[in-house]
């Protein structure tokens, strides 16, 4: 399935679009869907992230045969594909629109398992000692992207059991939800993959243990390579202690106090650096003693984020995802001695006019959290004051996916 060159275009003719229902036709839950057809786009980035949910831009010609008006103003109602060379590689569905009243409007995406972000965990679920092997907690929590036409697969590997308690709107959402879970220590991990089946494109939400990626042969060569990159270390959340602070269970009594899970990781050298967690929703001490741990580990030196700029077509966008290997052999006049190392991919960004991807690497596992910028700031806020007010709410009757 492919659609014609965009005529006009600063993408190159590689790139093409489609664009199809996001929902299903009763009693089918994968499949065909209704096509929109082909969609001309004049602009597009996207982004992939390991363990985390992409987002995309376009420029779409007001005036094309794709999509009417009242079409893209259907917000999750229609899904927008990308391919390269032939290949799907990335597809989500609308969450805006901005029209400067010139002839095309800009478009942004969320990447199809990001739809978990406008679900909440709308009943109680426990999953107690001895514990659940936790791709299947995962499975459970990402079962509503089915509604966007994504299925889940899962590859616990060796496994490893869990025990969680989630309460009723408890989170934030189902995203944030999934994600807490895979920044544990040996925790899973999830990433969208993309392929064609039967002349149609489809998205699989992988969750697997140890890792949804693979080795691929993939390295960063500088300076030998074309590639242009940066590094950037902060230490904005390296610790020698960390604090972790949950919250009060349901039917504690009014004066109980939240839990506190406290690592120690002293360096030599280093005096005593203290960093704090919230974690709203968390009651359970093992969990709350997980990512205590998960935090100290991930944040015991600087965070690195290393950025190279790769070309889109060496190698090939959809030959390699998040979460695969990465050698690193890299030599600057900062780091004269050259950091050599196997990293992940934990992020990949695509400008299709440029002819670019953008590849982030982390070296340490899990991989960071993105700094903390105002925004980040303001949203932790947000739902650690959300989750305060929700405590000890009643549950309605549970979903069905």
């Amino acid at each position: 399935m492919t659609s014609p060159p965009l005529v006009g275009s600063a993408i190159p003719a590689e790139w093409t679009f489609w664009a199809d229902q996001s929902q299903l036709p009763p009693g089918l839950p994968f499949g065909p869907r209704d096509a929109l057809g082909p969609v001309q786009v004049t602009g597009f980035t996207c982004s992939w992230l390991l363990s985390g949910y992409g987002a995309a831009e376009a420029v779409i010609p007001i005036e094309q045969a794709g999509l009417t008006r009242a079409e893209l103003l259907r917000f999750w109602g229609w899904r927008l594909w990308a391919f390269y060379d032939g290949r799907p590689v990335w597809a989500g569905c609308p969450v805006g629109l901005d029209d400067d009243g010139g002839t095309a409007v800009g478009m942004a995406f969320s990447e199809l398992p990001g739809y978990l972000a406008k679900r909440q965990q709308a009943s109680r679920v426990n999953y107690p000692e001895p514990g659940t092997e936790q791709t299947i907690i995962a499975r459970d929590l990402a079962a509503f992207v089915s509604q966007v036409g994504v299925r889940v697969v899962t590859d616990p590997g060796p496994g490893r059991l869990r025990t969680r308690f989630y309460d009723y709107l408890e989170g934030g959402s189902l995203a944030a939800l999934l994600v807490n879970l895979c920044e544990v220590i040996e925790g899973p991990e999830f990433r969208a993959e993309y392929t064609m089946e039967a002349g149609r494109p489809v998205c699989t939400l992988k969750i697997a243990y140890p890792r949804a990626g693979g080795a691929t042969g993939l390295g960063i060569v500088v300076p030998a390579g074309a590639a242009s990159f940066r590094n950037t270390w902060s230490a904005a959340q390296q610790r020698t202690r960390t604090f972790a602070v949950g919250e009060t269970p349901e039917g504690a009594p009014a004066d109980a106090r939240a839990p506190v899970e406290i690592v120690d990781r002293p360096q030599e050298g280093l005096p005593r650096l203290d960093e704090v967690d919230d974690w709203p929703g968390t009651v359970l001490p093992s969990t709350l003693r997980e990512r205590a741990l998960a935090a100290a580990t991930t944040y015991a030196g600087p965070a690195l984020a290393l950025e190279s700029r790769m070309p889109v077509a060496a190698p090939a966008l959809g030959t390699y995802g998040v979460g695969d290997d990465v050698a690193v052999n890299l030599v600057s006049p900062f780091m004269p001695a050259g950091l050599s190392a196997v990293g992940r991919l934990a992020r990949i960004d695509a400008d299709a006019a440029a002819g670019t991807a953008a590849w982030t690497v982390t070296i340490v596992d899990p991989p960071p959290k993105p700094a903390a910028t105002l925004t980040a700031r303001l949203d932790r806020l947000d739902a650690t004051t959300t989750g305060m007010f929700r405590t000890h709410l009643e549950a309605t009757t549970a979903e069905e996916t």
